[in-house]
């Protein structure tokens, strides 16, 4: 292992001239400078930086000084009179076997260990139950969560807006990125190109994405969170109503398993072909009367100030359903058997708790 150690007190660089006498390393002379070289060098996979300090002034030069983004080594913070060690910063898979060799050298006793991420880690699970999430793999599901209370941070890739709760401790487990609705293409070819085969990802989407779904170890999550409006012919026939819908979906790139409402009229409500539908796509049924559905008004245009116009029965009663969410399809379908428009629901996705 190659350490980088900071030290004031005398006594402190004494333990630093042990370690380093032990392995590889350096004295940091100035913090500022340090950081600034790191960026020239690039990273050692061994690397680590060893604060003798007591752990306020370790946290303090930490946070003001050293910045954590910057510096991608673990930083462990060492006691000045050797007695303890514990992880500030934890830092690719080695973080803990760094900090073992640096006690088994100093005789200090470890005071962190690889399962205390579990104390404050995200639990996946909770939002899976939360938005009746589909899974695309629950093996892999449940490594992930293990190794991201192991203390692996995970990207996660959404284009639906993502909130959490503790953004300081979270962004410890996730990084998120967010890719618009029509970023999906180059969005997909990109992740495909550049992700290795041995890396954990996670995307939370409500659209479809075959070469993601197929790459190592990429988990899709899906969530409920689409209203389907509907208009339906008097006659439609049951089968052909429930495959129109499952292909405009697909056509339209929405899965199918993210549907959580239909939403038609009340008059609508009648026709059995709504029922298969609904149960097909393993959903709710929700209807409305036609009052309502007529004093709907939508934008003709997307912008902030657009003329609003009223709206076509689909349309309105997925408008309803979503509280005037975000419309991904308007008006697709069969105009001689039935027409959708599907909308994602207004809100941000809660990612943690």
């Amino acid at each position: 292992m190659y350490l980088y150690c900071f030290a004031r007190s005398q006594r402190a660089k004494d333990i630093g001239n042990r370690l380093l006498q032990k392995s590889e390393g350096e004295w940091i002379i100035d913090s500022e400078s340090f950081v600034v070289g790191l960026r020239e060098q690039g990273d050692r996979v061994d690397g680590a930086v060893v604060l003798i300090l007591p752990a306020e002034a370790a946290v303090k030069l930490l946070i003001d000084r050293l910045y954590p983004e910057d510096v991608k080594y673990p930083v462990i913070q060492l006691s000045p009179d050797g007695t303890y060690a514990g992880v500030l910063k934890s830092a690719g898979y080695n973080t803990y076997e760094i900090l073992t060799k640096i006690c088994a050298i100093t005789g200090a006793k470890a005071i962190s260990s690889n399962e205390d991420r579990g104390d404050f880690a995200p639990d996946l699970h909770k939002t899976i139950e939360e938005y009746n999430m589909s899974v695309s793999d629950p093996e892999l599901l449940e490594e992930i969560c293990s190794k991201i209370n192991a203390g692996l941070s995970v990207n996660i890739y959404s284009d639906i807006p993502l909130h959490m709760s503790e953004p300081v401790l979270d962004t410890l487990s996730y990084s998120s990125y967010i890719f618009r609705n029509n970023q999906k293409g180059q969005m997909e070819k990109a992740f495909v190109s550049s992700c290795s085969a041995e890396e954990y990802s996670v995307f939370i989407t409500c659209s479809t994405l075959p070469e993601v779904e197929n790459k190592g170890r990429c988990l899709v999550l899906t969530p409920r969170i689409i209203v389907v409006g509907m208009e339906i012919a008097g006659r439609a026939d049951p089968d052909y109503a429930v495959e129109t819908v499952i292909n405009t979906l697909r056509n339209h790139e929405i899965d199918p398993k993210a549907v959580c409402t239909v939403a038609v009229s009340a008059v609508a409500r009648e026709n059995p072909a709504i029922d298969a539908i609904a149960e097909k796509l393993g959903c709710f049924i929700t209807s409305f009367d036609g009052r309502l559905i007529k004093a709907v008004h939508v934008p003709l245009n997307a912008t902030y100030s657009g003329e609003k116009t009223g709206a076509d029965m689909c349309t309105a009663a997925a408008c309803l359903a979503s509280d005037n969410g975000r419309i991904l399809v308007r008006r697709a379908g069969d105009r001689n058997s039935i027409i959708l428009t599907a909308m994602a629901k207004k809100g941000n996705l809660i990612l943690t708790k």
